[in-house]
């Protein structure tokens, strides 16, 4: 039950915010300059960004025993896979796509809702996610925290 509505929730969210609209903003704004063939550098963007949130979410599944949505999350703490390297992939793999969008499209628009979406993350990570993180799982949360970045991944050798 938890893979249908990671799916689902992962398709409407990521798939209105992530997919839908950066693309209408790209097609509606004029290009900045004409990136000729260099657009095509969106495409890797896209496709690390998306294999990042997919196999997030299929941790939250598996490991977390939960999904993605804020209303149905983990019941475990999910310190595995991506979640080695820095506490939030899937937002880190989502502002990929839309730097993507950003090259794709050379567009003004797409840059400002890419900033915009940055810093509505890092308020709704900071001000809403971690707190209910450090009550849930306390001291373990805490220590992960010490050792794994926010937003920056951080590679042990």
């Amino acid at each position: 039950m938890n893979t249908f509505k990671t799916l689902l929730y992962m398709g409407i969210m990521h798939g209105f915010f992530t997919l839908y609209v950066p693309f209408q903003l790209g097609i509606l704004d004029a290009p900045i300059i004409d990136m000729g063939a260099f657009h095509l550098l969106g495409i890797p963007f896209w496709a690390a960004g998306g294999s990042i949130i997919i196999l997030c979410s299929t941790d939250f599944v598996r490991k977390g025993r939960g999904t993605p949505a804020h209303a149905d999350p983990p019941r475990e703490l999910v310190i595995t896979g991506l979640y080695r390297y820095v506490r939030n992939p899937i937002y880190f793999g989502a502002l990929l796509i839309l730097l993507g969008y950003v090259l794709w499209f050379a567009s003004r628009l797409m840059a400002v809702y890419l900033l915009w979406f940055a810093l509505a993350y890092q308020v709704l990570i900071v001000w809403i996610e971690e707190p209910i993180l450090r009550k849930t799982f306390g001291a373990a949360y805490e220590a992960y925290c010490q050792h794994v970045p926010r937003w920056i991944p951080k590679f042990k050798t």
